[in-house]
């Protein structure tokens, strides 16, 4: 049993040497955090001169890493904001998508109230708009035989957009993006009933062309979706249906009809069907916002813009537990 005197001095011992060990501890701190500092080697502004520089020159990973000391070593200083913005920028030339909606996700957390929440959402829509960083980019493929999940998102950044900031100059371009995206979201439905369609698969098919006609009624899609469905519904012996898509057909698109009052599917009929697909679409390029960057290139005046701008906004898609319920 050790004595009370020893019990203190072991004590005191302990104590003596947390002390010392916490003193080593901070002072190791200390030294590290001084350490991190002194790699600051310039200013705000200078760091951010030489990323205007770099942009200028199209020396984007160059911008990248001087936007990125300015967010480091002054995150509270009057370039932070501007920074961010140049960032998404930057990134997006640079081809790191994944980067990009990092940071615009982190822009509209951080600066909510900001005037340019509407580049953010701009930015983060043409970036989801080509879909994941590990697959083909915009363009390179028909964006109807794809996953949409990302083209979804892409909407949906896109009609926050326009939605709230309806006189932005980047909504114009915005909304044109959502109508092709809607007409895309029906073409890839489309694209499964024709292909139940060459495998007598008539139900599938008039299913598929039906969720068409229901949920992307004002898409380009909606002439076909009802061919398919009158076309399909005749083929198994629904007469009745079968006979009320085609009346549909006959005063709307008699074109799908032909002089015996049978249904001809697209790829029988003498029309031209007007199909568009996001790579026949110019769509403007991403610049940097009026303070900094260039505005979007696509433009639009007058009544013209008005009527885009409301086609737009009263586009929808079926929502998630629909979708989940096909």
């Amino acid at each position: 049993m050790k004595s009370s005197l020893q019990l203190k001095l072991l004590a005191a011992l302990i104590t003596g040497s947390i002390a010392v060990s916490g003193c080593t501890t901070l002072k190791n701190a200390v030294g590290k955090k001084e350490q991190v500092v002194a790699t600051a080697e310039k200013s705000a502004v200078e760091y951010y001169q030489d990323a205007q520089d770099a942009l200028t020159n199209k020396r984007y990973r160059e911008a990248i890493t001087a936007l990125n000391n300015i967010r480091t070593f002054y995150p509270t200083s009057r370039y932070a904001e501007s920074a961010l913005l140049d960032l998404m920028y930057a990134q997006y030339q640079a081809n790191d998508f994944e980067a990009v909606t990092q940071s615009t996700e982190e822009f509209i957390k951080a600066y909510p109230i900001s005037r340019h929440i509407d580049y953010a959402l701009y930015t983060q829509g043409v970036t989801h708009m080509g879909g994941s960083p590990k697959a083909s980019r915009l363009f390179k493929m028909d964006q109807s035989q794809r996953d949409t999940s990302w083209l979804r998102l892409a909407f949906r950044d896109f009609q926050a957009l326009v939605s709230n900031y309806p006189n932005s100059p980047y909504t114009p371009d915005a909304a044109q993006r959502m109508i092709a995206l809607y007409n895309d979201f029906a073409e890839h439905e489309l694209t499964a009933a024709r292909w139940y369609i060459k495998r007598d698969a008539y139900l599938a098919a008039a299913n598929r062309a039906k969720w068409v006609f229901q949920y992307y009624p004002q898409s380009e899609a909606t002439p076909e979706a009802i061919a398919i469905m009158a076309y399909s519904y005749h083929k198994l012996g629904m007469t009745d249906t079968a006979n009320q898509y085609k009346t549909l057909l006959q005063i709307n698109y008699p074109q799908y009809l032909d002089n015996q009052g049978g249904v001809r599917l697209p790829n029988q009929a003498a029309t031209s069907w007007g199909k568009r697909t996001l790579s026949m679409i110019s769509f403007g390029k991403l610049g940097q916002n009026k303070d900094k960057f260039e505005q979007a290139s696509s433009d639009y005046t007058g009544e013209t813009r008005t009527q885009l701008i409301r086609q737009a906004v009263n586009l929808a898609l079926p929502s998630d537990a629909d979708s989940l319920a096909q």
